[in-house]
């Protein structure tokens, strides 16, 4: 008997069936080279991010799916080269799951928690001289966290690391330029994915910060002056970091070579000289180190380097501190003298570069002009000065008041280097510091007090010339270090007359263990510095003086030593990395 109609359509669909599970299935196509997306947080506004960035020769199109979102699906097309981005506000802890496609391939899901507000961060960056992936957990919490990495495919994988409350861990993979990797990083209340291409620069897809290693102990430097003239050799201690980008762009970092030891101005045989390393190329290569200023015996020091750019002339200022002798500290009587021969006082001195640090001047005396005959010693606050919009140039001292207290002032010039004049104290029992320029052209030091574990505050309305009281920030700790603050602002940008314009965006690193010279932190503050909602860990454990310097090209240098000895490095980072951390 002939089957029934619907008997008939069964057995036809079961034999469908069994094709298509017997049959192969496709496979997908895959995207184009360097078309990709990514996910990543923006912390000072609170967003999630998606990159949707287009590297191929050709317009891509994107669709963006979040099933349940208000909205969704979102399509962008992006043309070739170009990268675009869509953000969704969100609360800390929450979850997310994008979907991301083109027609031409490109099918990828990103799922996790927004960590923005957990206190709990991971960052991705490359050690350019090692050639290590480098991963920094950080735990900021009240209690500890166990976090899981896990690398698909990677041997060992997965770790897990208990980070103790306030604590960090790093991991690091030792891999060759161009592996991909993809870790995904989990702890309670915490779950984010970091997938890129292991590799020195930042280029999209790459670790968005890089560590060199600029000097140790071990590095040759060409050019120190020796007890039979000058000769290529290593230092027994780099120390130091100042730092500067000129108007082409071109790199300056500068830093003692303390060649018998580690001593400060006036310890031990008092060798020490300013050794300076030079990038033409925005700090991806270095020259190699030279000296660029050296007493002429190996009994007198010059160190406590600080970099300026006048941007209207484009002349780069080196300031420095003399030691005439064995001895002779900042610690050490005072004479009541300041001329330039005087054997028991620290002198204010610079050298000047008109080509971009190529070449240096002699040396120009300043105590004459500076140095108040009441005070017993005085010396340049390391790492940078500044030019504010006014013209006005503006280098950090430190000097020790006739009873002995120091204090944190600055010399300032109106007339691009050629006279210099000292302005008032900004606050007592104080140390190194930085002067910053406010939007509101009110100019700020951030100070190191002597004994109290926070960054301190003054304001001055008229240039630097005198100050408000100082007060402690109630934000910023502070181990008793020298830091940075500054303005966020590229070579070029300038206002009237060349110099520098104005800006709310400011950029503070220092170590952030209040107690101890560990975790060399950087923050971004988008109003001013009074608040600091973006924050990433550049060096987990040992650390020590930082400062920093916006490149050419918008990303931002921290030129940052490690101990007595550990050496001079040179970080360089997006401000994207900060904000996701």
């Amino acid at each position: 008997m002939p089957p029934t109609r619907t008997a008939a359509l069964l057995a036809a669909a079961a034999g469908l069936l069994a094709t298509m599970l017997t049959a192969p299935t496709p496979a997908a196509a895959a995207a184009p080279a360097g078309v990709s997306a990514q996910t990543g947080a923006d912390c000072s506004t609170n967003r999630l991010t998606l990159t949707l960035d287009n590297r191929g020769t050709t317009a891509q199109t994107y669709t963006v799916a979040w099933a349940g979102r208000t909205g969704s699906p979102w399509t962008r097309t992006v043309a070739a080269g170009t990268s675009t981005q869509l953000y969704w506000t969100l609360a800390a802890g929450s979850t997310y799951s994008l979907r991301a496609t083109t027609p031409t391939g490109l099918d990828e899901t990103f799922t996790g928690t927004f960590h923005c507000g957990t206190g709990m961060s991971s960052v991705v960056s490359y050690d350019c001289t090692a050639g290590r992936l480098q991963l920094a957990l950080e735990n900021r919490t009240a209690t500890a966290r166990a976090f899981t990495v896990t690398w698909p495919d990677r041997t060992g994988s997965p770790w897990t690391d208990t980070v103790a409350a306030g604590g960090n861990r790093l991991h690091y993979w030792t891999v060759p330029a161009g592996t991909a990797y993809r870790l995904r990083v989990t702890a309670p209340g915490f779950d984010t994915t970091h997938r890129g291409v292991a590799g020195c620069g930042l280029a999209g897809g790459a670790p968005q910060m890089n560590v060199t290693t600029l000097l140790t102990p071990q590095t040759v430097i060409r050019g120190l002056n020796g007890s039979n003239g000058r000769y290529d050799g290593t230092a027994s201690s780099v120390r130091i970091p100042g730092m500067a980008v000129t108007n082409n762009g071109t790199v300056i970092a500068v830093a003692d070579a303390r060649v018998d030891g580690s001593y400060d101005l006036g310890g031990g045989t008092n060798n020490i000289q300013i050794a300076m390393i030079r990038s033409t190329d925005g700090g991806r290569t270095f020259e190699q180190p030279r000296v660029i200023h050296a007493p002429a015996t190996t009994s007198e020091g010059a160190g406590d380097p600080s970099l300026l750019v006048d941007r209207t002339t484009g002349t780069v200022y080196c300031f420095y501190t003399y030691s005439p002798r064995p001895g002779i500290s900042f610690w050490s009587a005072g004479t009541g003298l300041n001329t330039v021969t005087d054997p028991n006082s620290m002198r204010l001195q610079y050298i000047k570069s008109g080509d971009n640090g190529a070449t240096w001047s002699a040396p120009v005396e300043l105590n004459p002009a500076i140095k108040d005959t009441s005070w017993r010693q005085v010396f340049f606050s390391s790492g940078h000065g500044i030019q504010a919009s006014t013209g006005r140039l503006i280098q950090p001292i430190v000097y020790r008041d006739s009873a002995g207290t120091s204090h944190t002032a600055n010399i300032y010039s109106d007339d691009h280097g050629t006279t210099w004049r000292r302005g008032g104290s900004a606050g007592g029992t104080i140390n190194e510091s930085k002067a910053v320029e406010r939007n509101t052209g009110a100019i700020v030091q951030n100070m190191r007090h002597n004994t109290t574990r926070s960054r301190f505050y003054a304001t001055s309305t008229d240039g630097a010339a005198t100050f408000g009281p100082a007060t402690a920030s109630p934000l910023l700790t502070d181990p008793l270090c020298n830091a940075d603050e500054i303005s966020y602002l590229r070579p070029a940008d300038r206002g009237t007359g060349g110099a520098p314009r104005r800006t709310a965006v400011t950029l503070f690193s220092n170590n952030a263990a209040p107690a101890s010279r560990n975790d060399l932190t950087v923050r971004l503050s988008t109003d001013d510095g009074a608040s600091w909602p973006a924050r990433a860990l550049i060096k987990p454990g040992g650390a020590g003086y930082s400062t920093m310097a916006v490149l050419a090209d918008g990303t931002v240098g921290n030129l940052y030593e490690v101990g007595d000895r550990g050496g001079i490095f040179f970080a360089r980072f997006s401000l994207d990395w900060i904000k996701g951390a």
